[in-house]
């Protein structure tokens, strides 16, 4: 049995399966590659405000863009292992919408799949909020 049918990015009907594989055109990849310009934008002003308890990184990833949050100092007290807390992740889909991703040690919300449209800059804030909030919470937690 086809265990790639069984996974959410794939359809199951025969006839979706094989859309699923068509390459998307150049205007999609343009229109993503936006949304994802959107996200580095947020990304700076997340890592402003996170710079007093930890690192914010984005890296470029195929596809989409990943942030990674890292504690300063973790559960090493002040060793300076830096653990990595959270990741948010933004790719697009092979249906050409962008699908967003958020996990913090351990815990993975729902995803999000969305047109490129419905991305906004607003959409981005209100998210990385949402992550920022879960990112604090963890490190807080742990040293009650």
């Amino acid at each position: 049995m086809n265990t790639e049918t069984s996974s959410h990015r794939w359809s199951v009907a025969p006839a979706q399966r094989a859309l699923d594989h068509e390459p998307l055109d150049a205007d999609i990849h343009a229109s993503f590659a936006r949304v994802v310009a959107r996200l580095h934008s947020e990304a700076d002003a997340l890592a402003r405000r996170m710079a007093d308890v930890g690192t914010v990184e984005l890296a470029d990833r195929d596809g989409g863009a990943q942030l990674l949050y890292r504690v300063h100092h973790g559960e090493d007290h002040g060793e300076g292992l830096h653990r990595l807390v959270g990741s948010f992740d933004l790719h697009l889909t092979h249906d050409g919408k962008a699908a967003i991703h958020m996990r913090i040690r351990g815990d993975l919300p729902p995803a999000e799949v969305l047109d490129f449209d419905c991305v906004t800059a607003d959409h981005l804030r209100t998210r990385l909020h949402m992550f920022e909030t879960g990112c604090r919470r963890l490190p807080m937690a742990r040293a009650a």
